[in-house]
């Protein structure tokens, strides 16, 4: 495959999964960890990594948040922040393309160049074999099947494509995600006073990559926006502070939390929408429900091969059943424990 031929390939891979039930906030949310993700793999000299999730950037924007009614009508000032940061990464993005491109092409040149040195050696063996035949003894002639891998170019290795580090064994198709032991506790502290008025509280999951371009993410912090909350409802507001804070601290949204004073820990239809605004963009990213009343904390996300799919055509919204005969949701496999500290950013 040319250096060309394998560029289309990928672009013809980069595709987004859009649900117009999932609010635009949600989006914004998503694009602004997407862009954050591509930076760090940029930095750390993973191209590849940053321009495809740059080029799913541009998809969900252009294609598709650009057009929604709610975005026409927001304020002016927030539709020429993203139509500049759109103008941006298409730059960046086209510069990518081109670093890439000029990599497979060397690539290219150097597995030709290894060809053809491989074929001259074998035709020079060849040359002098026929020569030492023609002067040697008559004599009897034994032949040898030459080894499989005569003439074969050795594989060529992509480090465009290389994962830094192998991901540590989850049993999952999730790439791991690592999770303080005391998160929990530390926001069900937070959360006491809600709990005790039957309110719930809610929060979202924030931190950043593994080191180098590994594939783990890393929770790190909680980030409470402002909100109002019910015995079985939470609503956030302002979420615009929410992504001032994600960007002035260069973080990702890998999920969020939410309390149960009541309650045990399940998944809401109307939680299970708002999960989905989270692993459209990060399948890894979870939910974590706290039951005060049962003094459980689960960890859930939907199912990949179900229950994204499944959310992403419901049309409907609020509190709703579901007439599904499959699971959508499962505790996460992907749950690896920490014992790092969890910083609070309370915006209330």
């Amino acid at each position: 495959m040319s250096a060309a031929q394998r560029m289309r390939e990928i672009n013809s891979r980069v595709v987004v999964d859009y649900s117009a039930t999932v609010d635009l906030t949600s989006y914004f949310r998503m694009c602004r960890s997407m862009l954050v993700m591509a930076k760090q793999y940029e930095t750390e000299g993973f191209p590849l990594r940053a321009y495809v999730l740059q080029k799913r950037f541009l998809l969900l924007f252009i294609d598709h948040l650009s057009k929604r009614e709610d975005y026409k009508g927001c304020d002016a000032d927030v539709r020429r922040l993203w139509s500049r940061e759109c103008k941006r990464v298409l730059d960046t993005t086209e510069k990518l393309h081109q670093t890439i491109l000029a990599g497979f092409q060397a690539q290219e040149l150097a597995e030709k160049k290894a060809a053809e040195e491989k074929e001259k050696e074998l035709l020079r063996k060849a040359e002098e074999d026929k020569k030492r035949q023609s002067t040697a003894l008559p004599t009897t002639t034994t032949t040898t099947n030459p080894s499989p891998s005569n003439g074969a170019v050795p594989p060529t290795f992509d480090r465009l494509l290389k994962p830094s580090t192998e991901k540590p064994s989850t049993g999952s198709e999730f790439n791991p995600i690592h999770v303080p032991r005391s998160l929990a506790a530390t926001f069900m502290k937070i959360a006491e006073k809600n709990t005790k008025l039957n309110v719930e509280t809610c929060a979202t999951l924030c931190g950043r990559l593994g080191a180098a371009g590994g594939s783990g993410l890393i929770v790190s912090h909680i980030i409470l926006c402002k909100q109002v909350g019910t015995a079985d409802c939470c609503t956030t507001a302002h979420e615009e502070e929410l992504l001032e804070c994600m960007d002035a601290n260069c973080l990702i949204a890998l999920g969020w939390i939410h309390t149960h004073p009541t309650q045990e820990a399940f998944m809401s239809s109307v939680d299970l929408h708002c999960q989905l605004s989270y692993q459209l963009m990060l399948p890894e990213a979870i939910a974590i429900v706290c039951s005060a009343k049962y003094n459980d904390v689960q960890y859930f996300s939907l199912t990949p091969d179900y229950g994204i799919k499944f959310l992403r055509e419901c049309q409907q919204t609020g509190f709703h059943k579901h007439a599904s005969t499959r699971d959508l949701y499962m505790k996460s496999p992907h749950v690896v424990f920490t014992d790092d500290p969890v910083a609070v950013f309370d915006l209330r």
